[in-house]
């Protein structure tokens, strides 16, 4: 290799070596300052957590239960996308919580000194009886953590008070974990039935809706779904709302009427009867037998 050759290599490898020192050199310079910014936006103290649209049925306790899961234990950065990466995790595995739509940072006082969750959560509509406990479910028939004694759902029912939860009783299968549905469909046909009765003036009348018979499985000539009301009496309801079995019942509409109907005769939903059966043509009832008001 001739001296001229040579010459060139040995330019060629300085500049190469002179353009690796730079990268190296640029890129350290980035990392540090890259800390220093970290270091100097770093909030002070760990950011406030809110929710984006309270429900208006989440007390403020449980509201704060949900925040303090999520809430950072240390100052963070912002720019720090794990952290809320994180937070969507914890979210995600919180029985209350349905689905995340998003967890952001907010400028209050400082870069990221608040940090917004916004998620759909599961709204309780019913108690469930199982053993000596009531459990919250949602819509979806999603067992929720919240569990309540008999001496507290007495209270939920006591005379004079409208109750806020109708209870679900009678249910085949133990509940599964928080977060899961409730196995089988008399939970899911007791809400169903629950939901008719929602805004309806005869409403609070009804304290219970018993699913011990959901699919016959008791008897299969009686009545499937029956409602409690508050003076002990029983309205049998028959099968379930959405279900596509062949029976010969009334449909959902006109069983209501009759219960509309019942109220505005008698002012009461049973018509003041030990029990009326909605199933048929016309509303069957024995005669009349005082009954003691319902108990949990």
């Amino acid at each position: 290799m001739s001296a001229e050759a040579k010459l060139r290599i040995r330019k060629i490898a300085t500049h190469m070596l002179c353009a690796a020192l730079f990268i190296g050199a640029c890129g350290g310079a980035f990392h540090v300052s890259q800390k220093y910014v970290d270091r100097i936006a770093r909030t002070p103290t760990p950011p406030t957590v809110v929710l984006k649209d309270q429900p208006v049925w989440m007390s403020q306790a449980l509201a704060e239960q949900i925040l303090a899961s999520v809430r950072p234990a240390t100052p963070f950065a912002p720019n720090d996308h794990q952290m809320l990466a994180d937070r969507a995790l914890i979210l995600g595995s919180n029985p209350w919580v349905k689905s995340v739509h998003a967890v952001r940072r907010q400028y209050v006082n400082a870069p990221g000194d608040t940090i917004e969750i916004d998620c759909e959560f599961r709204a309780p509509v019913a108690l469930v009886k199982w053993q000596d406990a009531y459990w919250y479910v949602d819509a979806d028939a999603v067992r929720l953590p919240e569990r309540l004694s008999g001496e507290q759902v007495a209270q939920l029912i006591r005379p004079g008070i409208s109750p806020m939860f109708h209870i679900i009783d009678g249910v085949g299968s133990a509940p599964l974990p928080p977060g899961k549905a409730w196995p089988g469909g008399d939970v899911k046909a007791g809400i169903e039935l629950i939901a008719l009765l929602a805004n309806k003036p005869y409403g609070d009348q009804i304290i219970k809706i018993d699913v011990s018979n959901f699919g016959g499985r008791v008897n299969a000539n009686e009545s499937q779904l029956n409602l409690i009301t508050r003076y002990g009496t029983e309205v049998r309801w028959g099968q379930a709302p959405s279900s596509k079995a062949f029976f010969v019942e009334q449909n959902v509409d006109r069983k209501l009427d009759y219960l509309s109907q019942a109220r505005k005769q008698t002012g009461r939903v049973d018509m003041n009867q030990a029990w009326i059966d909605l199933r048929f043509d016309n509303p069957t009832v024995p005669d009349n037998r005082p009954r003691a008001a319902i108990t949990p």
